[in-house]
């Protein structure tokens, strides 16, 4: 198992990336309004706050499960973390998918650069 300095090292370097991609598409949002930089800058917006609430799961997991009496209860406080983050990191890739798709197609009427 990787000690958890490593697991959050690696996930402070995913916020920087995901910060980087953050300001990109704020600046693509300011200097190019439509749609494909409204959802670049959602999609990065939730991957960084994904990113943040997974290294304060970390953190705080295992003090809630010192807290918690019956150990039953843990795996569904940690599936439960997990799906909900999971669909949200699903949402945010679809996200990005679909800024891809919609910024490669071209302009659309009424959509300029300015």
């Amino acid at each position: 198992m990787v000690p958890v300095w490593v697991q959050n090292g690696v996930r402070v370097a995913l916020i920087l990336a995901h910060l980087a991609g953050l300001v990109v598409a704020v600046i693509l949002l300011v200097r190019r309004k439509g749609t494909a930089p409204i959802l670049a800058t959602a999609a990065f917006g939730l991957l960084v706050l994904l990113d943040a609430a997974q290294i304060v799961q970390t953190a705080l997991l295992p003090a809630i499960a010192r807290q918690i009496r019956a150990p039953r209860v843990l795996p569904w406080i940690g599936g439960s973390m997990t799906c909900c983050c999971g669909l949200l990191d699903l949402v945010a890739w679809g996200c990005l998918i679909a800024a891809i798709w919609v910024g490669l197609g071209g302009e659309v009427k009424g959509e300029s650069e300015t």
